[in-house]
């Protein structure tokens, strides 16, 4: 009889361990299955800046080293249609050499397109951008190198925030500031490389205060000073 209890009391306690080792088991799984929706410590949206150029064939006459009048108008007309401004990069890509070089001739043409795009407030890279297929004799190529911006799409918060173990942010945290910054930077470029700030000048600086403090106040057309309103 005693022996009987003591095998029944026996295989109770082996079910209990049995039962407390699945829950415990179902417990770490569960922890583990949350804990993989934060295994990466970088998923934050970020701003996505891709570069692309735009080309434009330009041709000159044989023996010429300048465009003509209605070549000048077409360039023209092609920087206008693009919105060429601030942040894009101009480029030429012309026939080279073997030797990777211009041609006397060439390099002419160049120094044209240089001075043609200044007088427009546009600034020509010096060096060659070999793009594509090499442009045909009498023939060059400008190129209009422009970074785009595409800001991360905010307000998706499916992601449960349980299982967090690491501490980590939701991928949407953050994501209406990343969003609101691309938006304000001039030049996209700027969000991957930078640029660097020139040297302090506080000559320039005391010259502008100084300007500011005894500059009159400019006139409107209605004769009245803009700083100084009069009253009726």
């Amino acid at each position: 009889m005693q022996k009987t209890v003591i095998q029944k009391n026996t295989g109770n306690f082996s079910r209990l361990v049995s039962t407390t080792s699945l829950i415990l088991a179902s417990l770490i799984l569960a922890s583990c299955s949350g804990a993989a929706n934060f295994s990466n410590g970088d998923s934050q949206k970020r701003n996505e800046v891709t570069m692309i150029k735009i080309p434009f064939m330009v041709a000159f006459e044989a023996g010429n080293i300048s465009l003509t009048d209605d070549a000048i108008r077409q360039l023209d007309m092609f920087i206008m249609r693009n919105n060429v401004s601030y942040g894009d990069e101009l480029s030429m890509d012309f026939p080279l050499n073997r030797d990777g070089g211009l041609s006397d001739e060439n390099q002419k043409r160049l120094t044209f397109l240089t001075g043609l795009l200044k007088t427009r407030g546009l600034h020509l890279a010096a060096d060659v951008t070999p793009y594509g297929m090499s442009p045909a004799p009498d023939k060059a190529r400008l190129l209009i190198s422009r970074y785009l911006l595409t800001p991360p799409r905010c307000g998706d918060w499916s992601q449960p925030s349980i299982g967090n173990y690491g501490n980590m942010n939701l991928p949407d945290f953050g994501c209406s500031t990343q969003a609101a910054l691309g938006l304000m930077v001039a030049n996209p470029r700027d969000l991957i490389t930078g640029t660097t700030g020139g040297a302090p000048d506080a000559e320039k600086a005391a010259k502008s205060v100084y300007t500011y403090r005894t500059k009159k106040p400019a006139k409107s057309s209605s004769g009245t000073s803009s700083s100084k309103v009069k009253k009726k």
